[in-house]
């Protein structure tokens, strides 16, 4: 399964569950949302006692937990369940360290500031030299990098970033012309 069917088939539940709730039968949306949470807490014991395994399991269970949660569609899930294996500073971290080299050939930098709850805040500087990226490019590459790697962050504050050179048109204002008489405009001759 790739990510683009990963999200079709999250969707789906999505649907499905909405459609559950609006169910006018009290007895019917009840038991369908009790099902379906009955299956998520299975589910989530299940995963929590692979996790449980492999960390007890020395190094090739530790590596493979590495492995596992550093996958980006089980990442999501381990998320979810509330069991991933790495921190979410460290996922954050590790994030930034892959992205690095890619925005360095842009003669950019990312620095992590923090991370508080599910908001993380970095900083990206561009050098005046090089061949850079515009500034929204590197901004979309750190923050998918991190939410790949830490899909539960709410949101990423980016410091350090020039302001863009777009200029909304509502703050042009015409030049104001002082009005003179043709005598005044040239007597300077």
């Amino acid at each position: 399964m790739d990510n683009g069917e990963f999200q079709a088939q999250t969707q789906r539940i999505e649907q499905l569950v909405r459609r559950a709730t609006a169910f006018q039968d009290a007895e019917a949306r009840n038991t369908a949302l009790e099902l379906m949470q009955s299956l998520m807490d299975l589910h989530g014991s299940v995963m929590s006692r692979m996790i449980e395994l492999l960390s007890e399991s020395g190094d090739a269970g530790r590596n493979s937990l590495a492995k596992l949660g550093s996958d980006p569609l089980i990442c999501g899930l381990l998320v979810l369940y509330g069991i991933h294996p790495v921190p979410l500073e460290d996922r954050v971290k590790r994030a930034i360290e892959r992205v690095g080299p890619e925005l360095r050939k842009q003669a950019a930098s990312v620095k992590l500031l923090g991370v508080v709850d599910c908001a993380v805040r970095v900083k990206i500087e561009m050098q005046t030299h090089g061949v850079a990226s515009s500034p929204e490019k590197l901004k979309l590459a750190v923050e998918h990098a991190i939410l790949e790697a830490a899909p539960e962050v709410i949101e990423i504050v980016t410091e350090g970033m020039p302001l863009s050179g777009f200029i909304p048109l509502n703050m042009i204002q015409p030049a104001m012309r002082e009005e003179k008489t043709y005598e005044e405009s040239t007597a300077r001759y």
